[in-house]
């Protein structure tokens, strides 16, 4: 072994030949580990990340330098969306053993997956908008934020036990017991899967039958031992492909968002909270100085300086946390373009404000505007012609307009103009109806309501 004070390696006896320490406790103690490291490998082949994961922690306690622990511990970790703690591991255990160690391969395999790395960047961003919307008291809309996380990143444990609870203070325990069987079935002893399981009456068996033990003993490539231990392989029950996975190995790109999130929700609010209030106290400071307070004029100009910068402080600070606001609805704008809802997302679309974006946020805002306007469009001429068609006048020609606002080149242009025309004729509007029909015979002479047109004109000049 290796003597954890002087570095010199031996093989027999607890007392180091080179520098004379007694290592029988870090013998101890480094078997400890490597004895925890073992069950966790057995608990992990059995589906038990939560029980695999506790006692990977406690030989990290025992031996913080086993790396093959440290490197298991951030696939567990990854395995059940806690992004940010398995890179924590990963850094450490590759500053521990530069070369050779499996944990710079997993963190390159994730820099190199943009595209999946970006989807559980909104995962995790969908289920923090859950989080705010439940504290609001809008559980549907937490709900439909929560299946779009999960449409993103399907081992999100976390998300998937927050839709159980939702779904549980909505009284809907069929589907909350679907929820919860999912997590049970890759995580069976998940301390809150387990406690739901309770409520909605789910009784989940906690152990393994004898039979399926020994096949997830089979399942772990990585034979047990009293020595250092190999770097881990295991496999997961009724799984044909690794851990790494790229639905599994995707990114420490969330642990960076939610740090994001963290500063942008937490940090960020507070600094504004106490730079307001110490401006505040500058300026009351300021208002009350005259020549009778103790105050000399020295003073009241460094107080005056101290209070532009703070202001200046606080308006950099608001600029950010607007920037990061209008970033939260252009993802928002982006969702619903995904899920088809073009008025909802014109709406979102429409209040974003671009000051101080990059210029990557520019051109994903502009692709989702290029994307969004002829699609949007059509969407409200389809509704506007459906309300002429039913006489819905009022509602038709406020989509209508919408629709006309939207589109450029589309080939339903001329049929707007043609129902607006319409439509300003049974309001007696003749000025606006004749500006419609003119519109259509000088720009679009190929039209199928050309005819139409100059029938309506004819019919005005009467």
């Amino acid at each position: 072994m290796k003597c954890p004070n002087c570095g010199f390696n031996f093989s027999e006896g607890c007392r180091c030949p080179d520098c004379g320490v007694d290592v029988y406790v870090f013998r101890k103690a480094r078997n400890a580990s490597i004895r925890l490291y073992n069950e966790a490998l057995t608990l992990a082949g059995e589906t038990d990340l939560s029980g695999a994961a506790a006692n990977l922690e406690q030989s990290l306690l025992f031996d913080k330098n086993n790396i093959q622990a440290r490197n298991l511990l951030g696939l567990i970790y990854c395995e059940t969306g806690r992004i940010g703690d398995a890179l924590r591991h990963w850094i450490i255990s590759s500053s521990l053993l530069p070369e050779g160690n499996a944990a710079a391969g997993y963190m390159a395999y994730l820099q190199k997956n943009a595209r999946e790395m970006e989807k559980c960047n909104d995962a995790v961003r969908m289920y923090n908008q859950a989080i705010t919307y439940l504290k609001q008291g809008s559980d549907d809309l937490a709900i439909i934020q929560l299946k779009k996380s999960i449409d993103n990143n399907p081992n999100f444990i976390d998300a998937y036990n927050l839709m159980t609870l939702c779904c549980i203070e909505d009284k809907n325990l069929k589907r909350a017991l679907h929820f919860n069987e999912i997590v049970l079935k890759r995580d069976i002893r998940n301390p809150l899967a387990l406690h739901y399981a309770q409520l909605i009456g789910n009784v989940p068996s906690p152990t393994l039958k004898k039979g399926d033990k020994n096949k997830a003993s089979a399942a772990v490539s990585v034979k047990k031992t009293d020595s250092n231990p190999p770097l881990p392989g295991y496999k997961r029950k009724d799984r044909s492909s690794s851990v790494l996975e790229k639905h599994n190995m995707i990114a420490f790109v969330i642990g960076l968002v939610i740090s994001a999130l963290v500063i942008l929700v937490l940090i960020v609010p507070a600094l504004n909270e106490d730079k307001d209030a110490k401006i505040k106290e500058l300026q009351t400071a300021v208002e009350n100085y005259s020549g009778e307070t103790n105050m000399t004029p020295e003073e009241v100009l460094e107080m005056r300086t101290e209070l532009q910068k703070l202001q200046k402080e606080n308006k950099q600070l608001r600029s950010e946390e607007n920037k990061q606001a209008n970033l939260e609805l252009l993802e928002t704008a982006v969702s619903q373009m995904t899920d088809g809802d073009y008025e909802a997302c014109i709406t979102t679309f429409e209040s974003i404000d671009t000051v101080g974006f990059s210029d990557d946020d520019l051109a994903k805002y502009n692709s989702l505007k290029a994307e969004l306007y002829p699609k949007a469009a059509d969407a409200y001429y389809t509704k506007g012609k459906s309300d002429f068609l039913s006489k819905n006048m009022t509602e038709a020609k406020t989509d209508l307009e919408t629709a006309l606002k939207y589109a450029s080149n589309e080939n339903f242009v001329d049929d707007i103009y043609y129902y607006l025309g319409q439509i300003a004729e049974g309001e007696k509007d003749t000025a606006s109806a004749k500006k419609y029909y003119n519109k259509i015979i000088s720009d679009y002479p190929d039209s199928n309501q050309i005819g139409n047109a100059r029938n309506a004109l004819e019919g005005l000049k009467e």
